[in-house]
């Protein structure tokens, strides 16, 4: 193992004097286990047993190899970039971390799984937020005010919000579902998880949130090479470093798979003036929307057209353009659009519109692109919160706010009050990565997404439902009805899941149960979606 590579863990360990409260790593929960006949097979065991499948004549057993023969595999494919042996074993951690970091590590790349504690569905703990060491006394009470402020404002801003979303609610569930007294209990649990929604834009996002994390092993030490660029939080490093520490008791051989960190001087959000500019560059681009479409090659139509004719053996002179296109993204005729298990991923024909790629401009809010970021395979080029804090107020109003004059005033006077202290603690010298964890959930973030049909269909099938929050909804609703203008023929495929089922004639329409939105949604026009949201 390199002594460099473990003094250096050793060093983001130390990380944890950088918190006067840290985040914290609850337990190693999972780890790939080892049926009795190969007791006692590390990670490096499984590295080299499956290379040496790859060219061995028959069966290659999985056991311990510590012979010179497999060290010597398992240093040079390590060294030369042939890590898909490192992607057997995995590991499952349990951890209470802020969800900055959340956002901006964590979940700011692909090769993931994770189960996260979610501020729509559970009531956020009073005072549980990440507080970095080593400010003076004026510094931290500084810091410490300004977190509680947005704490105590989250807990003032539930009890306005629960009237106004009720009022909404009684203009989508009859009057019969209030009368009943189960099902009106059902429906205040609603209310009181909408209000938390919605209250949740003011939090900040040093807040701690408590997941299940699951990585394979080659994404463990991938994050640990990357965990030196200037990207990466003191938080992240020491994360890292302690689920490593984690796996090494059961397993020490991940210590012999750790790579020495890569560092790089490159800068993010060089200036107040340069965030400035790009922001209204951006936005002008935009405009009132959440998104839009930069770019899409109209040959794609003829492209997927062929590849369906390809797939199922037919010729041009026997099935048109537009028939291999119906053929493929008209529900009735292929019902795998429905699917909620995306069975169609594994279908030759459905896997056609994996030739369709868009790339799109988004303006979410900090907890709206968290949203964003679950959806994998649909990747985002995000900056650092870093680069695109400028001082200013810069935050997503929602619509049960901004559409009631005394939560809009409450909402305002608080990010304003929320963005002042953040300004506050930079000009104490609270250093910037500290300072900015204060901003709040509602802070926008702008970035390019790319992702292809198939996997824009998956996202369309969950956030194109009322269920869905409302920023990713309209974000999906906006990108659809731009989809359909350069490519019309997908209108059957991208609506609502309830209106899918429908098509196919699977009831009951909507596959929530009792979640239902309590609206027939299944009979509407996409175009239709805008009016019919009203929280």
């Amino acid at each position: 193992m390199s002594e460099k590579a473990i003094n250096y863990l050793n060093e983001c360990l130390a990380l944890e004097k950088k918190f006067e409260v840290s985040p914290r790593l609850i337990s190693l929960e999972l780890a790939s286990q080892s049926t009795d006949e190969f007791l006692g097979v590390g990670v490096r065991d499984i590295a080299s047993t499956t290379a040496f499948q790859c060219y061995a004549k028959g069966v290659t057993a999985m056991k311990p190899r510590l012979e010179e023969n497999a060290q010597k595999t398992l240093d040079s494919t390590l060294e030369a970039g042939h890590h898909t042996t490192r992607m057997h074993a995995s590991f499952t951690w349990k951890m209470m971390v802020s969800r900055d970091v959340v956002h901006d590590f964590f979940h700011n790349f692909p090769y993931y799984n994770t189960s996260q504690q979610s501020q729509r569905y559970v009531e956020v703990k009073s005072g549980n937020f990440l507080v970095p060491s080593g400010l003076d006394s004026k510094q931290r009470e500084l810091f410490l005010n300004s977190a509680r402020f947005a704490n105590d404002k989250y807990f003032e801003m539930l009890p306005l919000l629960t009237p106004e979303i009720e009022k909404r609610m009684r203009k989508i569930y009859p009057e019969s579902s209030w009368n009943n007294p189960e099902r009106r209990g059902d429906l205040n649990e609603k209310i009181k998880k909408l209000s938390q929604e919605v209250a949740r834009y003011v939090l900040p996002i040093n807040q701690f949130t408590t997941l299940d994390y699951t990585l394979n092993e080659l994404q463990l030490i991938r994050l640990y090479r990357a965990s030196l660029l200037p990207n990466v939080s003191n938080e992240a490093r020491y994360m890292v470093a302690k689920m490593i520490e984690a796996v090494s008791v059961r397993d020490p051989q991940i210590l012999e798979e750790l790579q020495v960190p890569l560092e790089d001087e490159r800068e993010y959000g060089v200036s107040d003036q340069f965030i400035q500019e790009g922001k209204k560059e951006f936005d002008a681009m935009l405009g009132d929307r959440k998104s839009m479409l930069l770019s899409f090659d109209p040959q794609t139509r003829g492209v997927v057209a062929m590849a369906v004719r390809n797939v199922l053996g037919v010729p041009k002179e026997q099935m048109s353009d537009k028939d291999a296109l119906s053929r493929l993204m008209d529900p009735t005729k292929n019902k795998l659009l429905a699917d909620v298990f995306d069975s169609g991923i594994n279908d030759p024909l459905t896997q056609c519109l994996r030739l369709i790629n868009f790339n799109n401009a988004v303006r979410l809010s900090h907890a709206g692109d968290s949203q964003r970021q679950r959806h994998r395979t649909i990747p985002g080029v995000t900056p650092p919160m870093e680069s695109i804090f400028d001082g200013e107020v810069d935050c997503f109003q929602p619509m049960v706010v901004r559409e009631n004059q005394q939560l809009l005033d409450f909402f305002i006077e608080t990010v304003v009050m929320e963005i002042e202290n953040v300004n506050k603690c930079l000009e104490a010298g609270i250093p910037r990565r500290d300072a900015i964890s204060l901003i709040p959930n509602s802070h926008n973030i702008r970035l390019i997404e790319t992702g292809d049909g198939l996997d824009y269909l998956h996202r369309r099938k969950l956030r194109l439902c009322n269920n869905a929050q409302e920023e990713i909804f309209f974000m999906d609703l906006e990108q659809t009805q731009q989809t359909l203008v350069v490519f019309p023929e997908m209108v059957n495929m991208l609506m609502a899941p309830c209106a899918l089922r429908k098509k196919i004639g699977k009831t009951p329409y909507c596959p929530e149960g009792e979640r239902f939105c309590g609206q027939a949604m299944w009979n509407e026009d996409i175009n239709g979606y805008f009016s019919r949201r009203i929280i």
